[in-house]
């Protein structure tokens, strides 16, 4: 995986919630790899831990994905990102289950165009904040997943721009850590709300719950993003 300006962000400095998407692909896909003819793997929840900035400049990337534990109804991995030189940028947790599916959907019908280097992901998906805390996200192709439902990584960045948000953070704060729990699916077709609100705001560090929506309000996850000051 390569990185560039895409991931510079006003708010997050650096968009460290990025790599959740490469990150979900790559530790789900260690699930799939052995699941039986007509299971698929969905995850239930990740948990993801920053140690520093994605490197810039579109330097290289490599992410490895292992499987932890597998049974009949699902499985753990985890995986992590290392730059060119070996350090350890993140590391991630994801727990899945196995759910019926016709056919697997292990590509997009139409993958849509990437969008220019120079163009932020938060331009990419058309983010928009009505109010601190509260960032809403249009039905857009790039966030789909092969089930044609929001990407789980998609939806994690969308809690870190509604984190940043709420605590009014102008690129001088670091996401450290983000715990996502999924609770349904979310179309890809509809808008999607996230809701912000700050538990803890001290000098150096925040913690702050966000409340993931579907088009009609429904619930569909919850996330835990801490933050911390010039990290």
């Amino acid at each position: 995986m390569d990185t560039g300006p895409r991931l510079s962000d006003e708010r997050a400095g650096t968009l460290r919630s990025a790599l959740a998407v490469p990150l979900d692909d790559v530790t789900g896909y260690v699930v799939a790899a052995g699941a039986p003819e007509g299971r698929w793997p969905v995850s239930l929840g990740i948990r993801v831990d920053f140690l520093r900035d994605p490197p810039s400049q579109g330097r290289p990337m490599t992410i490895t994905g292992d499987l932890i534990d597998r049974d009949g109804r699902g499985g753990t991995t985890r995986g992590d990102v290392f730059d060119a030189d070996g350090a350890r940028i993140a590391i991630v947790v994801q727990r899945s289950h196995l759910v019926s599916v016709a056919t697997r959907p292990t590509s997009r019908v139409h993958r849509p165009a990437c969008p220019p280097e120079s163009v932020s992901l938060r331009e990419a998906l058309g983010v928009v904040e009505s109010a601190p805390g509260l960032v809403a996200m249009p039905p857009v192709s790039l966030a789909a997943n092969g089930m044609n439902n929001v990407h789980g990584g998609i939806l994690l960045c969308g809690a870190e721009f509604a984190a940043m948000s709420a605590i009014d953070a102008r690129g001088d704060w670091r996401t450290t850590s983000v715990d996502i729990n999924y609770l349904r699916p979310v179309s890809a077709l509809d808008a999607t709300a996230f809701a912000a609100d700050v538990v803890h705001r001290g000098r150096s560090t925040a913690v702050v719950r966000v409340l993931v929506s579907t088009a009609v309000g429904k619930p569909c996850a919850i996330a835990t993003v801490t933050l911390q000051q010039g990290s």
